[in-house]
């Protein structure tokens, strides 16, 4: 692998990877050349794109301060929304209906974003700034312009990146954002047979969760994933309290129905009559598997979902739900 020294080298290429050696951070540069992020994730593209000889065959790599100073001279397009979610609830839609315009560069839960947002605990002295600093160099180098009607980012995160909010505001103010939600019965459905990695014990601290590491041993896998999706839905729900920005509360039921508008009154993304036709054909299609059509599993989900996880859905996320719907639908206690 090369290591590059000089940034201005480094056009048609992105952050793939990050990780940490002797020296600190390293980044792990892959040539995106003309592939766009479309895929529902952004580890299927730089799958894609790793199939390609010239992209597998020379890898450069580099300091994270040659990522920030890079940032410095090239910052790449504007950040225009950043999606949250609790998981399961209908996010990969939304990305795919902004990535369905080509002048968008979605993110969907890219890992180098992920490794600079989680660095803190493996390195305790790495501060909020440096975190802040980082991520707008690594959403910089992702947000590239490489296509001429190229002209916004959107930042769709991992779902336990909703306990970051704060940081993710300070990082770009003023931007709008959504946190999106499910009936938690359903939710914990989808996680029954293929739990995400934020479900089981080891990727997030305990104490984010309210409990003792020492209280998860002999804890139900249930009860620990119903605990996390409380957690990511009080800190989405805290967060619109106290937005600095706009901001909506999203139930997965309205996405079929309000998905384009959310698009255009949220993002401000305004649609010619062939994009509303491009978004359309999106949302007609599974997300997060798009050569098939959509299908409503709502039914399904409930019928099949343990006794187990569903205890656990009414006894530790039902509450919380409930509160993001009365704010959503206006008799909360708005801020």
């Amino acid at each position: 692998m090369t290591v590059l020294t000089d940034a201005t080298r480094l056009e048609g290429w992105g952050p793939a990877r990050i990780h940490e050696d002797a020296d600190g951070l390293r980044v792990d540069w892959c040539h995106l050349g003309a592939r766009r992020f479309t895929d529902p994730f952004f580890d299927q593209t730089l799958e894609r794109r790793l199939r390609h000889p010239f992209a597998l065959l020379f890898r450069h790599q580099t300091s994270m301060e040659e990522l920030v100073a890079r940032h410095a001279v090239r910052p790449g397009l504007p950040v225009r929304g950043l999606v949250f979610h609790m998981s399961r609830c209908g996010s990969t839609l939304v990305a795919q209906l902004l990535a369905a315009l080509p002048r968008h560069i979605v993110l969907s839960e890219a890992g180098p974003v992920d490794t600079v947002l989680r660095s803190h605990l493996r390195r305790p002295d790495i501060t909020e700034a440096q975190r802040i600093e980082w991520l707008r160099a690594v959403v910089g180098a992702l947000g590239q312009r490489r296509h001429a009607e190229e002209e916004a980012v959107f930042l769709k995160l991992d779902a336990w990146h909703t306990l970051e909010l704060p940081l993710l505001q300070r990082a770009f103010p003023g931007v709008p954002w959504l946190f999106l939600y499910r009936d938690p019965v359903e939710v914990m459905a989808s996680h029954q047979n293929h739990r995400g990695a934020h479900m089981l014990p080891g990727l997030l601290e305990p104490t984010r969760l309210g409990v003792e590491r020492e209280s998860l041993e002999g804890m139900p896998l249930e009860e620990y994933g119903a605990r996390v999706l409380a957690r990511i839905c009080e800190a989405g729900l805290r967060g619109y309290r106290e937005r600095q920005a706009p901001a909506r509360l999203l139930d997965y039921r309205q996405l079929q129905t309000e998905g384009t508008a959310l698009l255009t009154d949220l993002f401000g993304v305004e649609l010619t009559a062939e994009d509303t036709g491009r978004v359309r054909e999106a949302a007609e299609r599974d997300a997060k598997n798009p050569v098939v059509p959509f299908a409503d599993d709502t039914e399904d989900k409930a019928r099949r979902v343990s006794e187990r996880s569903r205890e656990m859905a009414e006894r530790f996320l039902r509450p919380v739900y409930a509160a993001l719907e009365a704010e959503r639908l206006g008799s909360g206690t708005a801020r």
